[in-house]
Order: structure tokens, then C-alpha cells, then sequence
């Protein structure tokens, strides 16, 4: 399906040609409620745009031409195996819709078999490649519990701080170790945001 943004680095776009394979490129999938959050959700294509070296998987640009929820949990799934990042939308009205917590329990799922990794990220630490956006501070307590396993962001700034810093990881070469990732935290800034962002959902 030909993407309605001609410019955009989507990683879907890419199949057919020689350097398109799945899991390879440093793709973000971007989960959220189309009906209240689609305008924040595409304020994030643009900053995965725009980072250097970072694609993204952007359901309006995949599963439109989809019939029936059968098709579009294919086309998800697809987009999960590509992805080796998550970015969730987390707004009021967001576990109304049953695809975000799939879209996330999916990518989660997966995060143990990521390949940037010399050993798998502790089940019960915030995973250094998914992070929620929160949209509403009073959403923080109306949220479950496994939205405390990825990086609380709570404004755009935070998105593109976050976004540098997974670029920062997915570039690199060979697999790294828990420690160089936590190194990268300090460096991006992102160490900093994530600790004002726990301490503020913990209250």
C-alpha cells in the first residue's frame, strides 16, 4: 500500500526492494486510540521522521485497506514482528479500544528475542525500548500495572529525547549490554526523565 506520506522513512514501504528485512531496521511501532489521540499520535510520526536513522510502523498508513479485524490483527502482528521499538498512547480513553493492550502485551512479548541485547531486559524493569506516552496525569492512576513496564513520557519533548536515545541503540552494531544501554540513558538525557517521570506516577 502506497503510504499517503511520500517522503516518510516507513518501514513497510521498503518491502520488495534489496535492503527491506524484517527486524532489521530500527523501526518504532506506535500503539494508541485513533478517535481522540490521532492527532498526537501523528505529531510522533513526524518526530520518528525527522530522527535520523529511525523508522516507524503507523497503522492509518497500513491497515486501511484491511476488511475486518481478522486482517487488521494480521497486519499488526506484521507490523510487530518488523518493529524493535514501542511507543504507546496512553490517553483516557485508551483501554477502550482491546488493540492497545494487544499491541503492547505483543511487543513486549518480543522484546526477549530482541537482537540489540547481549542478555535479556529484567521482566520487571521498564524495557529500554518501549515507553508510554501519558497524555493526562489522571490517567496515571486509571492505567494497569504493565503500563509501569515502559519509560513514562509525558509531553513530545520527552518523545524526541527518547527517540534519539533508542536511535542511539538500535545504531549500534553489535549487541550491547544492559550497562552500555543504561550509559546511553545517562548521555541522552533520558536517565533524568525517566526518574522524575516514576517518582510522579508512583504518587
Amino acid at each position: 500500500m502506497q503510504s499517503r506520506y511520500s517522503t516518510t522513512k516507513n518501514l513497510y514501504e521498503m518491502r520488495g526492494t534489496p535492503e527491506y528485512t524484517p527486524n532489521t531496521k530500527p523501526a518504532v511501532f506506535i500503539s494508541y486510540k485513533r478517535d481522540p489521540d490521532r492527532n498526537t499520535a501523528l505529531q510522533c510520526v513526524d518526530i520518528f521522521r525527522n530522527t535520523p536513522g529511525l523508522y516507524y510502523w503507523f497503522d492509518e498508513e497500513q491497515t486501511l485497506d484491511r476488511n475486518g479485524e481478522f486482517d487488521i490483527a494480521l497486519c499488526i502482528e506484521e507490523g510487530l514482528d518488523a518493529s524493535s521499538a514501542l511507543l504507546g498512547i496512553i490517553g483516557d480513553q485508551t483501554f477502550k479500544s482491546s488493540w492497545v493492550p494487544y499491541e503492547i502485551g505483543g511487543a513486549r512479548g518480543r522484546q526477549r528475542f530482541n537482537k540489540y541485547f547481549k542478555e535479556t531486559p529484567l521482566p520487571d524493569k521498564p524495557h529500554p525500548l518501549i515507553a508510554h506516552l501519558i497524555l493526562d496525569s489522571s490517567v496515571k492512576n486509571d492505567s494497569p500495572d504493565f503500563v509501569k513496564l515502559g519509560t513514562p513520557l509525558q509531553c513530545l519533548c520527552e518523545v524526541l529525547d527518547w527517540a534519539k536515545y533508542i536511535a542511539k541503540i538500535l545504531k549500534q552494531p553489535t549487541p550491547i549490554s544492559l550497562n552500555e544501554t543504561d550509559q546511553i540513558r545517562k548521555d541522552t538525557g533520558i536517565n533524568a526523565i525517566y526518574e522524575k517521570n516514576v517518582e510522579f506516577f508512583s504518587k
